[in-house]
């Protein structure tokens, strides 16, 4: 009983004291900068203070703009394991066993599902099975992925004229 009285004094104590506190606004100094320049995405991480724009300053070529560069897109290496499944599912689609390559490209997805070009050949094998509506669906999520690959942008869009024929 005590501990609950010894609380409850020290409560309407806080609530006394707080209320007889002077209300007065409190002033944020304004010190945030932003920063000069963004790190690029995906990319190696440079000096930021050497990374500065300016047109007039070089021998007659302009320096790259690191807000620019930070939003252009870079290309991955591909692991080993799904370059050779990528490879198998290209070997399986020129014989005809769309299914096979499908079940192939499925499990590449486990070790890269950010792949592009994996997407792709999902989508060519579905377009090789007759299922344009789900070719399509994966020829534009691999064109989501392919930013950095304009290779395969343009076999998305070779692939999604195809369908289209089809469709017809």
């Amino acid at each position: 009983m005590k501990r609950y009285c010894f609380y409850f004094i020290l409560f309407m104590t806080l609530m006394v004291l707080s209320a007889c506190a002077q209300k007065r606004p409190v002033s944020i100094p304004q010190s945030h900068r932003p920063p000069e320049s963004v790190p690029e995405i995906g990319g190696p991480v440079r000096d930021q203070r050497a990374a500065r724009y300016d047109s007039t300053v070089g021998r007659g070529k302009q320096e790259e703009n690191p807000l620019l560069s930070a939003v252009r897109p870079v290309q991955r290496p591909r692991p080993k394991a799904l370059t050779r499944m990528i490879e198998n599912a290209e070997n399986q689609l020129r014989r005809k066993q769309p299914e096979l390559a499908f079940s192939t490209l499925e499990q590449a997805l486990y070790i890269d599902g950010q792949d592009p070009l994996v997407w792709h050949l999902m989508a060519r094998a579905r377009l090789d099975q007759g299922n344009i509506v789900q070719a399509v669906s994966l020829a534009k999520k691999s064109d989501s992925l392919a930013a950095a690959y304009p290779d395969v942008k343009e076999k998305n869009a070779r692939l999604l004229r195809q369908a289209q024929g089809r469709a017809d």
